[in-house]
């Protein structure tokens, strides 16, 4: 109950700060400038990112590989209240639908207060995106492979490779991605010419985590071998529902 209240009050302080620099969904915004500036002129990457060095600028430059763009053009013109809806309300879920055992909801409560997570779901972070994609990847394999919207956690995205429907949803990514072959060589480019560290984005591993530590602390796992506990981790709920039964006398 204390680390509760001391999540409400964190966040309510990071909210005041946040708002008064009137920096509130500001990473929504930029996503959405970027995605109009592409819809309007094909641009995806600068022309200064792909010329030479660069040092990264905040809400300036552009690292996402081209298939973020399926995410970000809807949110255009779909409302923007979506934008956290969507991903918190599938984080949400999917905690519920773990049952986390009593002793668990102090850490999950303490994941979350981690600072640098109620600040990116203020901001509209992509971050909050990957935790629901690594949580879909808990419940049903697939969704993790969206993770590779930021390549340098792509290492979350093995939640579910064990499952069919991972595999197929990587094979579709990869065929809608085909028109945009071009950009990912640009994206490649970019990458070499940028100052950022092949670790920039594990600021928020906490909250990215967060979806495979409720379901580890299950109550659905019972008295689960160790072996459950990898299918689960590499397939999904699926997986180690799969491995249960197998390893079942």
């Amino acid at each position: 109950m204390l680390i509760l209240v001391v999540l409400v009050l964190e966040t309510v302080a990071i909210y005041r700060i946040i708002d008064a620099q009137g920096a509130i969904g500001t990473d929504l915004h930029y996503y959405q400038s970027v995605a109009e500036r592409w819809l309007r002129f094909g641009i995806w990457y600068t022309p200064d990112q792909l010329a030479g060095p660069f040092i990264v600028q905040t809400q300036v430059t552009n690292l996402y590989p081209p298939h973020a763009l399926w995410l970000f053009i809807p949110f255009v013109y779909l409302p923007a209240i979506l934008w956290w809806a969507i991903p918190l309300a599938v984080i949400a879920w999917v905690i519920w639908w773990c049952r986390p055992v009593p002793w668990a909801w102090p850490i999950i409560v303490l994941i979350l207060a981690f600072p640098k997570t109620p600040a990116q779901i203020l901001f509209g972070n992509t971050d909050m995106w990957i935790a629901a994609f690594v949580a879909g990847g808990v419940r049903w394999s697939w969704p993790a492979v969206l993770v590779t919207i930021k390549p340098s956690l792509g290492f979350f995205a093995i939640v579910g490779v064990r499952s069919r429907s991972w595999w197929v949803a990587a094979a579709v990514l990869a065929i809608v991605s085909l028109p945009w072959t071009s950009l990912w060589l640009d994206f490649i480019t970019v990458s070499r010419n940028s100052s950022a560290q092949w670790w920039y984005s594990f600021g928020n591993l906490p909250f990215f985590a967060l979806p495979i530590v409720a379901w580890m602390l299950s109550s659905r796992r019972g008295r689960t071998p160790p072996i459950c506990w990898a299918a689960g981790l590499l397939g999904g709920a699926r997986g180690a529902d799969a491995a249960r039964t197998a390893a079942a006398p």
